[in-house]
């Protein structure tokens, strides 16, 4: 069954969006002044723990890494990683694994984080995982399915690799990059982007040549996914979830494939979309070096780890700055307040107050320092809000919840740190 937002209800979300979009403001490109000294755009960029912007090229001017087993050079291609007031952090060519060194050849793919901030980086074939506080190399693979999108990640730290060409599968590998299985058999149209949820039990898959979302469902992990579509019209890119409400941000097209339908004149535009309604909650539109320019196609969004930050990024030929920032002071994840008492283990309290409407507040507390997320989710899963998403020191902490978009119901809030994973249920009453 195709979910295809109604006309009439679609312009009314096209009002919304215009006035969502409005508070977005285009602060210029990034680095400040900077081409990247790439001729060829980029495909994709993310923002580790730490704030720091990691940027992949689809090509850039010719460079050579020198390994020294064989005291020779090789050709290399450059991940550009940025602090972010834009002064570099590095330029990584290589990655070590089990002491081998391997020079990034080929051009870069795909981009993102995985479950503990660390980077997911696809050179053309091969997935990468590199260390976001050292740039070292973790672990690898090659799943042989050709050039790959760019990777998705579920709460457990798996992995799911597809490929950009049709006809070959989606593959899911655990965290240390071991193959489970297909999640996919066969895809068609031709990809660069996936995203999965929390559970792993919805994948999304826009393959921008058929105009369309693909969605493929299981109700639990141990049956197969089943297919499934929504926005016909929309030629997805790029994308990422928001770190601020949990919804799901996509390139509407580009005026190389261009969005039809409800989604025509989209082009250069990424719309956050709720997963559950796929109502249009906000929107950021690239400013296009030349008007109604084919060769500015939208290629990654990534968010500052507050939320206030957009970094959206452009693939094509032209040499033109390919990253644009904006900002949004209100787009802002909920303020995490560290409290004097010390932990007692990984906790997380009860809310208070518990029912609530629409604010609450939620304590926890973590005996180590990690990367940890707090979460809402509904009572079908689906991720509704996120309220930390970083990396903590060790300590006790006290987060607000606002739930004023949501409807009345029981909400499930876990938090996930390091190993452990605590969750808690609370009562939404209007």
């Amino acid at each position: 069954m195709k979910k295809i937002v109604s006309i009439t209800m679609f312009l009314t979300l096209i009002f919304s969006a215009k006035m969502f979009s409005q508070t977005w403001t285009y602060q210029g490109v990034f680095p400040p002044g900077d081409t990247l000294s790439t001729v060829s755009g980029v495909q994709f960029i993310t923002v580790d723990p730490d704030g720091k912007i990691w940027i992949a090229p689809y090509s850039n001017p010719k460079d050579s890494v020198f390994i020294a087993d064989s005291s020779k050079y090789f050709p290399a291609k450059r991940l550009y990683v940025f602090n972010p007031d834009g002064t570099p952090w590095d330029t990584i060519k290589s990655a070590t694994v089990g002491g081998v060194t391997y020079p990034f050849s080929s051009t870069g793919y795909g981009l993102t984080r995985d479950n503990n901030g660390n980077i997911l980086y696809c050179n053309a074939s091969t997935l990468y995982r590199l260390n976001y506080k050292t740039g070292e190399g973790m672990n690898r693979v090659t799943p042989g399915m050709g050039s790959l999108t760019s990777p998705a990640v579920d709460g457990n730290g798996n992995v799911y690799l597809a490929p950009v060409l049709p006809g070959r599968p989606i593959k899911i590998y655990d965290t240390d990059l071991n193959f489970i299985g297909n999640a996919v058999d066969t895809v068609t149209g031709y990809g660069r982007w996936i995203a999965v949820s929390k559970d792993g039990n919805t994948l999304y898959v826009p393959r921008f040549t058929e105009n369309k979302l693909t969605i493929y469902h299981r109700p639990d992990e141990f049956s197969p996914y089943a297919k499934d579509s929504a926005l016909a019209g929309i030629a997805v890119e790029s994308g990422t979830w928001d770190p601020v409400d949990g919804n799901l941000w996509m390139s509407a097209g580009s005026y190389q494939a261009q969005p039809q339908g409800d989604f025509a004149g989209r082009e250069g535009t990424w719309l956050s979309f709720n997963p559950q309604t796929w109502e249009i909650k906000d929107s950021i539109k690239w400013q296009y070096n030349v008007p109604q320019n084919a060769d500015e196609r939208p290629r990654g969004i990534a968010f500052s780890n507050d939320g206030t930050t957009a970094y959206v990024v452009i693939f094509g030929t032209g040499e033109y700055p390919p990253v644009q920032v904006f900002n949004n002071p209100e787009h802002k994840v909920t303020g995490v307040r560290e409290l004097s008492e010390l932990p007692a283990g990984y906790t997380l309290s009860q809310n208070y107050p518990n029912p609530f409407n629409p604010t609450t507040m939620i304590k926890f507390s973590v005996p180590e320092t990690g990367f940890v997320t707090l979460k809402v989710y509904n009572t079908l899963g689906q991720e509704v809000a996120t309220l930390v998403n970083e990396e903590k020191r060790a300590g006790s902490y006290e987060v607000d919840f606002n739930a004023s978009n949501l409807a009345s119901g029981v909400y499930m809030y876990t938090l996930s740190a390091g190993k452990v994973t605590l969750s808690k249920k609370m009562l939404l009453v209007k």
